[in-house]
C-alpha cells in the first residue's frame, strides 16, 4: 500500500485511534530500527485500524 504518513495519520484520526497507533508505532520502532518509517506507519496503521 502506499499511504503517505499523513494518510495513515488522518485516518487513525478519523477512527479516534490515532495515540493508540503511535504508541504502537515507537514500540515498533525499536524492535525494528532499520525499516523504513513508511514501513513501520503503515504496519502500525494494520495492527491497530485493521484488527
Amino acid at each position: 500500500m502506499s499511504n503517505t504518513i499523513e494518510d495513515i495519520l488522518f485516518d487513525a484520526h478519523k477512527h479516534n485511534k490515532r495515540e493508540e497507533l503511535l504508541a504502537f508505532l515507537e514500540k515498533i520502532r525499536q524492535k525494528n530500527p532499520d525499516k523504513e518509517l513508511t514501513d513501520l506507519y503503515q504496519m502500525a496503521y494494520d495492527k491497530i485500524i485493521r484488527p
